[in-house]
């Protein structure tokens, strides 16, 4: 699994960075997905290595336009390249509605499947029309979002303003490594037998020996986990979920020692929450994003980034913290055991 950032600035985007946007590579799959869509997305991913065509899913933390404002943009250009594949998009109460408006108003359509979950319905809204959603029903404390073979989202609410979610994306569990060295000691030769004996088959060769697939397999591993701390106020409510993650990304807009006041009006996370929000997960990497501009400042005295970097390892201690930059990359290695 690969990150990489394409928008890591708070509400307005500056010279250097951009509005929220962050797309997730998944391994050994051809697709991708991305998490937030603001303005001017679809420029930041020309300059990555990912491809629209490729785009698979779209998981939008919440309607405030430094995190959704790119998305009709980037889904109409996707059409003028010619994508034909179907592109699902999971979002808070409100999104299908303002997709259909702007389709309404601008004549425009949409030439792949275009299928809206819409946290407000409780089902998918499918269909090439941008339908709305319907308004009943509400979102349970911890949703899952999507179940697929090798991953669950999960969504849960957090305060900020609009309905806000984070999201937890979780590998299941993954089959031990078969170790071929292993099996070419014991004069096994490669061939579909390997397949069975992966799959821990107890297997019969043709010089009478009978080999047992599971001594020949590694225990099954852990899947990974990546938490995305949406804009919030708190993150506390997906704490019960975030344990153990190998990479928790978290909102700092602010910094907690000199700009708290600010976080409290404005309805955001500092780097010391971050900090502290890492710690209680037992995570290993803190990755800070969504930063004010008043710490890309150059003034004498100004306070900086690093100070944020600073302030959250001051709560997090005992894992690696660093700030996000546009086009950061961040490997997320498979777990060991």
């Amino acid at each position: 699994m690969k990150l990489t950032f394409l928008g890591t600035a708070s509400a307005t985007p500056s010279r250097g960075r951009n509005v929220s946007a962050l797309g997730l590579q998944l391994d050994q799959r051809s697709e991708w997905w991305l998490f937030d869509c603001g303005e001017a997305t679809q420029h930041r991913i020309m300059r990555s290595p990912f491809s629209l065509h490729h785009l698979r899913r779209i998981f939008i933390t919440h309607l405030h336009g430094d995190h959704c404002y790119g998305l009709p943009g980037l889904l109409a250009t996707r059409g003028l390249q010619g994508g034909i594949d179907p592109i699902d998009v999971y979002a808070p109460p409100g999104l299908a509605e303002m997709l259909a408006t702007i389709q309404r108003v601008t004549g425009s359509r949409c030439p792949y499947p275009l299928n809206i979950h819409d946290a407000a319905a409780g089902k998918p809204v499918v269909g090439q029309t941008f339908l709305s959603a319907q308004k009943s029903g509400t979102q349970a404390p911890s949703e899952i979002w999507l179940d697929e073979d090798e991953y669950l989202v999960r969504a849960i609410e957090v305060p900020h303003g609009p309905r806000t979610f984070s999201f937890i994306i979780e590998e299941k569990p993954q089959p031990g490594r078969f170790r071929v060295e292993h099996a070419k000691a014991l004069g096994i030769p490669p061939g579909p037998i390997y397949s069975r004996l992966k799959n821990g088959e107890r297997v019969k060769l043709e010089d009478g020996r009978e080999i047992d697939g599971a001594t020949l397999v590694d225990p099954t591993r852990s899947g990974r986990k990546l938490v995305i701390i949406s804009d919030t106020t708190d993150g506390t409510a997906a704490l019960p979920y975030s344990g153990d993650a190998d990479v928790v990304i978290h909102e700092a807009t602010y910094l907690e020692s000199a700009d708290a006041e600010l976080a409290r009006e404005h309805r955001h996370s500092t780097a010391a929450a971050a900090g502290r929000f890492a710690a209680k997960a037992n995570a290993k990497k803190l990755v800070l994003t969504h930063f004010s501009p008043r710490y890309d400042r150059v003034e004498p005295g100004a306070k900086t980034i690093a100070d944020l970097v600073e302030e959250a390892k001051a709560h997090f201690p005992n894992g690696e913290v660093i700030a996000a930059n546009d086009f950061l990359t961040v490997d997320i290695p498979r777990r060991e055991k």
